[in-house]
């Protein structure tokens, strides 16, 4: 018999992801209510696991991914799948229960998308050291079969920025990491194609009309592009 789920943990604690999305909306995005209350066996969620107290110094909480066992009573149990790095008295296969509210991601299904999620994209180390989403996002054609051809940027990058060595100002990272940080990436690489800014007063993603028209979530022209692999 698996553990009591409803055993309160001495020593961690579940984010209340929906609280947090409330606070800093775009720095912190989670699916719809509507997604999160539909879980199904066998869905990947990805929740956040706080250590409580905190410790004085390290980090205090990490981010794992959680496999849906069945719904109860309102909210989910399931199995842990990662291996904890910060809370040691959690462990692979550890059974837990938690509620929609504490569900801060949910696994694409590969049939419900029309990119490969392990195609990859080069995308800006400025992107990667914010907690926003991405101000411009382009597509060109791929280079080779692991190239997803979308060049992912900040939108505000200096002139100079991508002139030198790609490895000091880019990253290659997979559709799938990227839309797991970025929700609101899906709706564009679903399109596959064109040029985009994300615009903050409709926390989406909108294409620009004229592609050759390069121009920054703010509306001016962006000042570098990635060059591609």
């Amino acid at each position: 018999m698996p553990p009591d789920p409803s055993t309160v943990p001495a020593d961690w604690g579940l984010l209340d992801a929906e609280a947090q999305h409330r606070s800093f909306p775009d720095a912190f995005p989670i699916p719809t209510r509507q997604e999160r209350e539909s879980l199904q066996a066998g869905d990947m969620v990805k929740m956040v696991f706080v250590l409580d107290p905190p410790p004085e110094s390290g980090p205090n909480a990490e981010r794992m991914w959680v496999e849906v066992r069945s719904a109860r009573d309102g909210g989910y149990d399931g199995w842990l799948t990662n291996e904890p790095k910060v809370i040691p008295d959690l462990e692979v296969g550890t059974f837990l229960a938690f509620a929609p509210e504490h569900v801060a991601g949910i696994a694409l299904h590969t049939q419900d998308v029309a990119f490969d999620v392990a195609h990859r994209a080069v995308v800006s180390c400025r992107v990667l050291d914010r907690s926003v989403p991405p101000g411009w996002v382009a597509h060109d054609e791929p280079v080779d079969e692991i190239d997803s051809g979308w060049t992912v940027a900040a939108g505000d990058e200096p002139g100079d920025y991508f002139t030198g060595d790609p490895a000091e100002s880019t990253r290659s990272v997979t559709l799938g990491e990227l839309v797991q940080r970025y929700p609101s990436l899906v709706e564009v690489f679903q399109a596959g194609t064109g040029e985009w800014v994300y615009r903050p007063d409709h926390r989406r993603y909108v294409r620009v009309k004229e592609p050759a028209d390069r121009v920054t979530s703010e509306g001016g022209p962006a000042a570098g592009t990635a060059p591609r692999p």
